[in-house]
Order: C-alpha cells, then sequence, then structure tokens
C-alpha cells in the first residue's frame, strides 16, 4: 500500500482523470496535482501509474493502458474499485484458492451458488492479482473426491439457520421402509460422515440426544420456539466411535493385525483415531483402537479382507469368525 497520505492523494487524482474516459498524458495529470495543492514532479506520476497497474506489493492491479505513439494513458474499462477493500497476505491468498478448489466437490449443492458468490465477493475487492485470479477459475489445478447431489442437501441452509438462531425444529422422519415420525429437536450440529449428511439434536421429549439423516427427512418446519444453548463437545461425544453411530455401551480396546504392507497405508491414513501402533516389523503390524463397535466398524474392518486379523478381545473374534463362516457358506453352497 501507499506509504502516506500525499501518494494516496495522487492515486486518487490519477483515478479520476482516468475514468472519464479518453487518454491523457501524464504532463497534464502533473498540472491537476500541482492545482489541487499536491506538488509532484512528471516522474513520480509517471511511477504512480505503473504502480497502479502492476506493483503486486500495492495489489491494485488497474486496467492502466499506454498509448506509446501518443505517450497517453487511459483505462481498457472503468474499474469499480480504486483501492481493495481487503488487504490479504500472501498465504491467505493461497488458503483462499485453497478453500475454493475444495469446497467445489459440493458444486451440485443447492448452497454452493451462494459460496460461490460469497468467495467472488472476497476475490474482486481484495489485492489478489489478476494472474491468480484466472486460478480460481480453471478446475485443472486441484481435485477433490467428488460429492453426488444427494436427497435433504437442499435442507442445510435452513438448518444451519436454526443451530445459529437457537430455533426448535420440527422434523416429519422415515426410516428406510418405517412409518413417517415426528420429532421435535433442539438441533444443535451439522456432519457429513461418508458424503451423507446428518443434524445431532436434542430430543425435546426426553432431552436426549439424537441423529437424524438429512435424506430420510420428509419434512422440516423452523418453530418460532427458541431453545437455551446447549453445551456440546462433538470431539468428545464422537470420540470413540467408528462413524456417524454412537453406542450407549462403554468403548472396548480392540487389537487388530495387519500384514506389512496394508500397514503402510494404516500409518499413513489411521483407520480412527485413538490409534495406538503395538508392534510394526516386517511380518506384521497390530494396533490397538478403542471405539464402541458399529455397522461402521464392522464394514471398515471387513473391507480388509484377509489382510486384517482381530486378534482381541475373544468375544469380537468370534464374531467375525462368524460373519466369514456365513459368507463363505454363501459361496459354498451356490457351487
Amino acid at each position: 500500500m501507499p506509504k502516506n497520505k500525499e501518494a494516496l492523494k495522487r492515486y486518487r487524482i490519477i483515478h479520476n482523470v482516468l475514468r472519464r474516459g479518453g487518454k491523457h498524458k501524464s504532463t497534464r495529470i502533473v498540472e491537476i496535482c500541482n492545482d489541487a495543492g499536491i506538488p509532484v514532479r512528471l516522474r513520480t506520476i509517471q511511477k504512480d501509474l505503473e504502480d497502479l497497474a502492476e506493483d503486486t506489493e500495492l495489489g491494485f492491479f488497474l486496467p492502466i493502458n499506454k498509448d506509446t505513439a501518443t505517450k497517453t494513458y487511459y483505462y481498457e474499462e472503468i474499474p469499480k474499485h480504486i483501492f481493495p477493500s481487503l488487504e490479504l497476505e500472501p498465504d491467505e491468498i493461497s488458503a483462499l484458492l485453497f478453500y475454493a478448489k475444495t469446497i467445489s466437490q459440493y458444486k451440485e449443492y443447492p448452497l454452493f451458488s451462494e459460496i460461490t458468490k460469497a468467495v467472488k465477493k472476497v476475490i474482486e475487492n481484495s489485492n489478489i492479482s489478476p494472474n491468480v485470479k484466472e486460478l480460481f477459475e480453471k478446475e485443472t489445478i486441484l481435485e477433490t473426491e467428488k460429492h453426488p447431489l444427494i436427497g435433504g442437501t437442499e435442507l442445510i441452509a435452513d438448518i444451519l439457520d436454526s443451530i445459529a438462531k437457537k430455533k426448535v425444529l420440527e422434523i416429519d422422519y422415515q426410516k428406510f421402509d418405517d412409518e413417517i415420525k415426528r420429532h421435535r429437536v433442539k438441533p444443535i450440529l451439522l456432519k457429513e460422515d461418508k458424503k451423507l449428511w446428518y443434524v445431532i439434536s436434542v430430543n425435546y421429549k426426553n432431552e436426549s440426544l439424537i441423529t437424524l439423516a438429512l435424506d430420510r427427512i420428509v419434512d422440516v418446519s423452523i418453530l418460532d420456539e427458541e431453545f437455551q444453548a446447549i453445551e456440546f463437545d462433538s470431539v468428545e461425544y464422537f470420540k470413540y466411535s467408528f462413524g456417524i453411530t454412537v453406542s450407549h455401551k462403554p468403548p472396548i480396546e480392540v487389537v487388530i493385525s495387519f500384514n506389512p504392507d496394508q500397514g503402510n497405508y494404516i500409518k499413513a491414513l489411521p483407520i480412527h483415531n485413538t490409534q495406538e501402533i503395538l508392534e510394526d516389523d516386517d511380518m506384521k503390524f497390530i494396533i490397538k483402537v478403542s471405539v464402541k463397535p458399529s455397522y461402521e466398524f464392522y464394514s471398515k474392518i471387513l473391507s480388509y479382507g484377509k489382510t486384517a486379523e482381530i486378534v482381541s478381545p475373544a468375544f469380537l473374534r468370534a464374531e467375525f469368525i462368524d460373519i466369514f463362516k456365513g459368507a463363505l457358506s454363501n459361496y459354498i453352497s451356490k457351487k
């Protein structure tokens, strides 16, 4: 940014001259500055014109062109703002670019268009250079997993609003092949799990926590009734869960053995936040996790096939043996 008020005054004069349209000599801008009580030399104005158009440190990037034949300056198009409203540091610009690209995974969601508008406003009113602005439009510099449009995502905006305003929700909810039930809840958290969205709430009837899948919501109404702030520690609540399901049972310690090759992936991407490595050598890779076993937990372990083995506890190992026996019988009986 300019280092003093005199520079700011010169910049405003330059902008006011050029936005009139037509082409203007730098000597004329010098005269206007002097007439306005701002003593300035020709070289200073010429440097100002260069800075306003090209200097990445200043962050103006005004569309100033120079006609070398007539030695005049003009706007290619009239800019809406001479000074950016937001002064972003390089790291902040990179972070915004990363955010814009990663959030594009939700581009099929109804709310995405509003997110895009918000990001665009920040870009247009900040000191982001033109070449970096082009990166925000490209789709080839960063790709994330695609999130298909799933039922219930159109409810996200309303549910977020009710959480922010602490408004009670009345939800008509239908589980698979089940009757529709009405729940009155105090929403406290929207959570995504495996590309599906859920609202974590306090059931108005018995003050217990309830988790509802957005794609199972038939209808939702935001009531005028407000509720008091609810203390909820999401990290602690889901600490021992394996997915969205949280059992009321206490967690258990599960020891799992993997072959070394699979172990390399488990080290790079732990299967659970409580994961602790017990053994790691050329023969095996053994971990311990503290979890509340759920459908998601069983599915995860089964997905590793023969590369994973439940070592303990004994009852859980026996359950997996029964599961594999049942699966094997499906193949044997159909020979």
